[in-house]
């Protein structure tokens, strides 16, 4: 089974079965939504989760084909305005979980050291306790009556 390419509006794959001649085709490669296809072809989506990547690929594909004139309508466009907008939105929202989770990772291993060290300690003090001499013991206090008025 070999990438085939589609209608060139469209840019979509057309999977063939049969096909296969095994050649590297570049531009079928490029056509492809799949992480390894957009990791190749450009260096900055590698950097990104591959996720991210298959919907900034997505939308850089849809902002191409809202320039060419693809579709026939102003609803359309607004829908498609507005998709693209959730769409972005939702990323920064994952990227704000991220960072925030990553956050929340950082303080628990910083508190789990913390905890660590004040166990240390705790023990050295009860070794250092139990290596003390007792201190002596005192006679017991006696009660003694006090005036309470002068007379």
């Amino acid at each position: 089974m070999e990438p085939q390419r589609g209608d060139a509006a469209e840019q979509l794959l057309v999977w063939e079965p049969g096909t296969g001649s095994g050649s590297n085709d570049a531009g079928a490669a490029a056509a492809c939504l799949c992480p390894a296809a957009l990791a190749a072809s450009s260096p900055a989506a590698s950097s990104l989760f591959p996720r991210q990547a298959l919907e900034q690929e997505m939308l850089r594909r849809a902002d191409v084909q809202m320039q060419q004139g693809g579709g026939g309508g102003g609803s359309g466009d607004r829908r498609r305005e507005r998709r693209m907008k959730n769409r972005e939105s939702a990323a920064r929202s994952r990227a704000r979980r991220f960072a925030y989770v990553n956050e929340l990772e950082k303080e628990v291993s910083l508190l789990h050291a913390e905890i660590d060290e004040l166990r240390k300690l705790c023990q050295e003090l009860k070794a250092a306790a139990a290596e003390a001499p007792a201190p002596a013991k005192r006679a017991p206090r006696r009660l003694q009556r006090a005036s309470s008025a002068p007379f």
